[in-house]
């Protein structure tokens, strides 16, 4: 597992090093007219959300001002902590007592009440969950930066109220008249 997290850290870094090298992708909003004047939108740089959102989870979304998505990743990376850490300790606990039931030594005692069998199936199925918790971490923390990336290209993009798509029931004239569902598009 620590091979996989290794080799996704790198993987991490050197897609970073390429995206520095390549040209920067801030998008420039058109400006906008607040009553008789036209104002300029200040730039908002994708590569920036980008890399804040890999530096510390959530800070692309902070940028690109979508305080309500932040308590969710926390949420998310929080959750996938717990069970790593309690996966963790239940792996431990079943391995303590197989190494203790099958060494030996006349001193250590398995005080866990389990057989042997029980204790390689505990071992193993905690061990399965672990290995999916840090998938799961490393999955939540990939979809953080993919949202802060994601975000940031749409950032300035118009969904104003001409821009609509409705779905009305209506009644059809087809061999009499029937229900079904009238799509309108404005845009």
């Amino acid at each position: 597992m620590k091979g996989f997290l290794h080799t996704l850290l790198i993987a991490l870094l050197i897609g970073l090093t390429i995206s520095a090298d390549a040209q920067d992708t801030t998008v420039v909003a058109p400006p906008v007219l607040e009553g008789d004047t036209l104002v300029l939108q200040k730039e908002h740089s994708v590569r920036k959300a980008t890399i804040l959102s890999a530096v510390l989870p959530s800070a692309g979304q902070a940028y690109n001002k979508k305080y309500w998505k932040m308590p969710i990743v926390y949420a998310g990376l929080g959750v996938c902590i717990y069970f790593i850490d309690w996966n963790t300790k239940e792996y431990r606990f079943y391995r303590d007592g197989l190494i203790a039931e099958l060494d030996d030594d006349a001193s250590t005692l398995n005080t866990t009440g389990f057989d042997t069998s029980a204790l390689q199936q505990g071992m193993e199925q905690h061990r399965k969950w672990l290995d999916i918790s840090w998938m799961s971490l490393a999955g939540v923390y990939v979809l953080q930066l993919l949202d802060a990336n994601v975000d940031a290209h749409l950032f300035h993009f118009d969904v104003g109220e001409d821009l609509t798509f409705n779905i009305h029931p209506s009644l059809v004239p087809a061999n009499g008249v029937r229900p079904g569902l009238h799509f309108t598009m404005k845009f």
